[in-house]
């Protein structure tokens, strides 16, 4: 002890004073186990389980150095185990309080390095120590240094003093743990060494007590912070559920369609809106005492009575459309669309009912709106149809006026014809122009014949969808009273939809059109090859607006139309399977007889076609593209009349094989033509030659045509609108070779 004397420390411990203090280290320790052990109970804490192995380990520990006199191998390996194995479970324990991972089995291989060293410092190395346990204390002096640094990072996140307490705690211990082979080795150092060990122990366990402490107090505060900001949350959510629910029942009362809410078994209404007030006559105080079921008023058709609340729902829903018994006693017709509900934790049903009193009015403007549609689809075909022989019939008619020597009286009967095919062309510009509704009426129709005309008037729209027509007329059918517009505007209807359901068939499409006579009535049928109606369609294809094609492309009102329009005649429509493997509608009119309506008579105007001069020399060599050999023909002698060597060609694709192989001045092409079109025509000569792309004249009856008219209007080519005159032709053809003759001068010129 002379060191302590030289320092002014008198201190001794005895043997025996050495003894008490490690008996009263050993008791405060096992005191520490078992207040962690209590804590754990608590708090649940994996740490607290570590910490309390490791204090059990150091418990061992001090045991086994109670009496340390005579050392022995094996105790001294125990000695190095216990106390390596308790800084391990402390450092792990430290580390599942930062919340850091630690492989297991890591730390199972620590300690058994840990153990294998204490056994070979024992048994090889026992006489000199130090050899063994500075190597062994030093290691677990690091691990003690590593875990005081994480404790200072975790005291900057969250300001526990615990943590401060444990960092400063595990850097004391990791001195103690570096110098205590020294102190071991030491006689008169070893006692102040264990007290230093005790003194550590207990501000250790203090110290994780604390921090314990603080980090459960914290999580006690979080909770009553979730607690308090859940119990704001739900308070704010049932103010919203009060705000919902007031909002709901506004929407409710004051929707425009009624609302019926009824129990599932017995119809018993439980809730109405105001709508529905008013369409039933009834209050919703009076409600609950009435039963849906006592309003509704079933076709003869549904058969029996339901009498369960589904079937009563099934019927309810199905009917279009449902007949209402007000409490007055008045009939309204409503829509239904019902669905199953929970109404205050019961199953009801819940019924939208939509008055349609008003039907008529709009069906009839739907009605004309669909005429309209139909006519637009089939405008085209009937401009190209009319205005081919009208334009044939006009250009030979001036040509014989022009060119030839007549008699006074021929040329004023030519010229009086020549008005006439000038007053249908006009005719023919008012129906492309408008389609103006017109008043139901009644008179005796030919349906064979308004078959054939309907037929004549899509026959070009039959050769596009490469479709075969099949009539089946039955020479016996008698007339009818109908209004033949609105019949027309049916078979154009079923026409239309059988062409476009025949679209993306591959094999045969078949358009047949069947008429017949039965006892009371006469049947038109228009069947297709298509793929018919699928089974789960077929009670809806008459609901208005309903349709299976691609929007922009149908409005779903044609066959709602045509169901109104057989109404009104007192007839029906029918669907069935085709015998051709599509879809068929069968249209049946009732016999109805009327007086015929009288004809008007016509004013025939004499009219005086001027008689052009005719141009001399050959002024340039015209290509003629026209799939009508009348209208091509026609058009080649009012050319080479005029001064021009025309070509004629009827198919485009030769056409252009005619381009490679001749030099054109001007091209005339018409715009419809089946295979290949006017602009598909246009757009081929742009490619070969964009210079005489230019110089093509389009032929159309079809300026009606949304399309047409913005092609030619985008391309800025010349255009002649049949039928034509042959002052036309010649000033559209002048124009454009004057054009070409002065664009050909400033080439050479430059």
């Amino acid at each position: 002890m002379r060191a302590l004397h030289e320092i002014g420390l008198d201190l001794y411990f005895t043997r025996e004073y050495l003894k008490a203090g490690v008996l009263v280290s050993l008791l405060s320790v096992w005191v520490l186990v078992g207040l962690f052990t209590y804590l754990n109970l608590y708090t649940k804490r994996r740490y607290f389980t570590i910490w309390t192995c490791a204090w059990l380990f150091y418990a061992l520990w001090i045991t086994l150095s109670f009496d340390g006199d005579q050392p022995q191998p094996l105790r001294t390996m125990l000695e190095y185990c216990c106390i390596g194995v308790t800084a391990v479970f402390m450092l792990w324990g430290s580390q599942q309080f930062l919340g850091q991972q630690v492989r297991q089995r890591l730390l199972g291989l620590f300690i058994l390095f840990l153990m294998i060293w204490g056994y070979f410092g024992a048994y090889y190395h026992h006489a000199d120590r130090l050899q063994t346990e500075v190597p062994f204390f030093s290691l677990l002096g690091l691990s003690s240094v590593v875990t005081a640094a994480n404790f200072f990072r975790y005291r900057k996140q969250h300001g526990y003093i615990g943590a401060t307490l444990l960092a400063v705690g595990f850097l004391v211990w990791a001195a103690y743990m570096t110098s205590y082979p020294f102190l071991e080795n030491s006689d008169d150092l070893i006692s102040i060494a264990l007290f230093l060990s005790a003194a550590v122990q207990i501000f250790l366990a203090v110290s994780m007590i604390v921090l314990v402490l603080e980090e459960v107090r914290h999580t006690h505060h979080d909770a009553l912070e979730q607690i308090l900001s859940r119990d704001r949350e739900r308070a704010d959510l049932k103010t919203q559920v009060a705000s919902t629910k007031e909002r709901y029942q506004t929407l409710f009362d004051q929707a425009n369609e009624a609302i019926i809410i009824t129990q599932a078994e017995d119809f018993r209404i439980v809730e109405l809106n105001r709508a529905a007030e008013r369409l039933l006559g009834i209050t919703r105080e009076d409600a609950g005492r009435h039963s849906l079921t006592a309003f509704c008023q079933l076709k003869a058709s549904e058969g029996p009575t339901p009498q369960t609340g589904a079937e009563w729902f099934q019927i309810i829903c199905r009917q279009r459309p449902l007949n209402l018994v007000r409490k007055n006693g008045g009939i309204v017709p409503v829509e239904v669309d019902g669905a199953r509900v929970d109404f205050d934790g019961c199953s009801s049903f819940q019924f939208y009912l939509r008055e349609i009193t008003e039907r008529a009015q709009l069906e009839q403007q739907l009605r004309q709106a669909e005429k309209l549609s139909a006519l637009g689809q089939m405008i085209s075909g009937v401009a190209h149809e009319l205005n081919n022989p009208l334009a044939v019939i006009k250009g030979y008619l001036e040509l014989v006026l022009a060119h030839h020597t007549l008699d006074p009286k021929t040329r004023v009967d030519l010229q009086k014809a020549v008005h006439e095919s000038n007053r249908a062309a006009k005719l023919v510009g008012n129906f492309l122009s408008f389609a103006r509704n017109q008043p139901a009426r009644r008179e005796m129709v030919d349906f064979n014949k308004l078959v054939q005309d309907v037929v004549e008037l899509r026959k070009f729209d039959l050769m596009v969808a490469g479709a075969e027509l099949k009539l089946d007329l039955d020479a016996s059918t008698p007339e009818t009273a109908a209004d033949p517009d609105q019949v027309q505007q049916l078979l154009v209807n079923l026409i239309n939809n059988a062409l476009h359901a025949m679209l993306d068939v591959s094999r045969r499409r078949t358009l047949k059109i069947t008429t017949m006579k039965t006892p009371a009535a006469v049947r038109i049928c228009v069947e297709d090859s298509g793929p018919g109606v699928p089974i789960e369609l077929v009670g809806k294809i008459f609901e208005p607006f309903f349709t299976t094609k691609e929007v922009g492309t149908g409005t779903g009102l044609g066959l709602s139309i045509a169901h109104s329009i057989m109404t009104e005649h007192k007839g029906k429509i029918l669907h069935q399977p085709s015998s051709l493997g599509g879809a068929a509608f069968i249209l049946e009119f009732p016999f109805a007889p009327i007086p015929t309506a009288t004809s008007e008579t016509t004013e025939i105007v004499c009219v005086k076609t001027p008689e052009p001069k005719t141009p001399q020399g050959d002024r340039g060599e015209i290509l003629i593209l026209d799939d009508e050999p009348s209208i091509a023909e026609m058009l080649s002698e009012m050319l080479e009349i005029i001064g021009y060597k025309a070509t004629i060609c009827h198919m485009p694709q030769r056409a252009l094989e005619l381009l490679n192989a001749r030099r054109f001045d001007v091209i005339i092409s018409d715009f419809r033509m089946p295979g290949m079109n006017g602009r598909q025509f246009f757009e081929a000569v742009q490619q070969k030659s964009p210079e005489l792309a230019t110089r093509i004249v389009f032929l159309t009856g079809d300026m009606v045509s949304d399309s047409t008219r913005m092609f030619l209007e985008s391309v800025g080519n010349p255009y002649l609108a049949k039928p034509f005159h042959l002052a036309n032709v010649r000033e559209t053809i002048a124009k454009v070779m004057a054009s070409h003759e002065a664009e050909t001068a400033a080439a050479h010129a430059a």
